[in-house]
């Protein structure tokens, strides 16, 4: 049971760190957009336009926040399952992010 609370701490940390990072990603890029390579071909799908880079930055806090309150409510009947699902879900994504970028 201890291990349990302390995976959903750790987990439910790393996500308020996502969180933090998709935040102040998204408001460096309203005021210094220049910065950003958006318009060059090779890239993923969210460098295109700048609408799809804002997009992405909204997908990536609203996912964060999705795992941060799935590991906030530890009380509600399915939170494990929930929580597991996006763990999965998340270093599937990442490992999909790895073998595109390095692959």
């Amino acid at each position: 049971m201890k291990l349990r609370l302390v995976l959903r701490i750790l987990w439910g940390l790393c996500c308020m760190l996502l969180l933090w990072v998709a935040v102040a990603d998204s408001i460096q890029f309203s005021k210094h957009p220049e910065l950003y390579p958006i318009g060059c071909e090779g890239l993923s799908w969210s460098y295109e336009s700048s609408e799809n880079y804002i997009l992405t930055g909204w997908v990536a806090i609203g996912w964060s926040a999705i795992g941060f309150v799935a590991s906030a409510c530890y009380r509600f009947k399915y939170s494990g399952k929930i929580l597991l699902v996006h763990f999965v879900l998340t270093l599937l994504r990442c490992c999909w992010i790895c073998i595109v970028i390095y692959g």
